[in-house]
């Protein structure tokens, strides 16, 4: 590690305070492993604020940069490593999982013990690995859009209703936040109706329906560049980080019945594709877009667990646009 400087970007409030505590056990190892490199630390103090702390790393020039939190502290660290221009800078990004849901490190087997993970960052070489972005509408100004990178899985239909309860929920400051999850998905699960949307797959498996406009009730679409959604869902079963293509994985027309004795646990399970035809596919595409039949229906785009905006949305991935520093496969 002699010369390379190195950046910890440390949420300290994830996973219901265990990243503060991941830290405090963990600097002393830091400083000790990194006597003789240039290290800092940057704690987060707001939402959004890791993006802002990763773009200042690349631009000074930091070999890597380390974030110590949950899906949402990496979803934001790539972010500002990307609107750096990370890659083409040298940079790369490593991680020390403390947040709640881990859907991330379980698609790319990153350690979970942050000894183990810190061992990972200083011994291995980095890889390029893909990027998902997307382009949502603002849900309170629709003539304007918000451009977002993502690593992980940005959803739109239930997946949406349920992050944006939770973000609006008067009572997660009170119990945890796994909980908090769980309470509003059951919530909206019972409550929920698939809206009608019309959507479009381009630039890979779609077959005969190619750029052709299409239209269902949608339950969830979720466009994979890793796994697992909301904690334990293993809803792309067979997305790969670095094979240039989302996973296109969508749920439709559902009766309620349908989605708590045969969506919910096929979502588990990672057997969504045991489902009928008429209900559920899957497409491996570069671009997708999907937009409202209806107007004035408000279908929020979650992005690694964050509400990213509303329909109508676009996505598209980027190939190999991200350094990092992962397990081999």
């Amino acid at each position: 590690m002699d010369g390379k400087k190195i950046g910890f970007i440390v949420n300290r409030r994830g996973g219901g305070g265990k990243g503060g505590k991941t830290w405090d056990k963990l600097e002393p190892v830091v400083a000790t492993r990194l006597a003789s490199a240039k290290w800092k630390v940057e704690y987060t103090q707001h939402s959004g604020h890791a993006s802002d702390l990763a773009r200042e790393f690349v631009n000074e020039g930091y070999s890597i940069i380390v974030a110590v939190g949950g899906d949402g502290t990496i979803s934001q660290v790539v972010n500002g490593y990307m609107l750096a221009d990370g890659n083409s800078k040298g940079c790369a990004i490593g991680i020390i999982s403390s947040g709640t849901g881990g859907d991330f490190v379980r698609t790319t087997t990153t350690p979970k013990n942050a000894l183990e993970a810190l061992d990972l960052i200083l011994s291995s070489e980095s890889t390029l690995v893909d990027v998902g972005h997307v382009s949502a509408t603002k849900p309170n100004a629709p003539s304007a859009t918000n451009e977002q990178y993502f690593i992980n899985i940005c959803s739109v239909g239930i997946s949406g209703s349920i992050i944006k309860r939770v973000e609006s929920s008067s009572i997660a400051k009170y119990i945890s936040g796994g909980l908090v999850y769980w309470l509003y998905t059951y919530l909206t699960g019972i409550s929920y109706r698939p809206p009608p949307v019309k959507y479009t797959l381009t630039g890979g498996s779609a077959g005969d329906d190619e750029g052709k406009e299409k239209q269902m009730g949608l339950y969830i679409m979720a466009v994979a560049n890793g796994r697992y959604l909301g904690g334990n869902m293993h809803i792309a079963p067979k997305a790969q980080i670095s094979d240039g293509q989302f996973d296109v994985v969508c749920l439709h027309d559902l009766t309620l019945a349908d989605a708590f004795f045969k969506a919910s646990p096929a979502l588990k399970s990672g057997n969504l594709m045991n489902l009928p035809a008429h209900q559920a596919f899957t497409q491996r595409n570069t671009k997708v877009s999907i937009s409202p039949v209806n107007a004035k229906d408000k279908i929020y785009v979650e992005a690694d667990g964050e509400v990213a905006g509303v329909l109508p949305a676009s996505w598209e991935i980027i190939s190999q646009g991200c350094r990092m520093i992962l397990p081999l496969s």
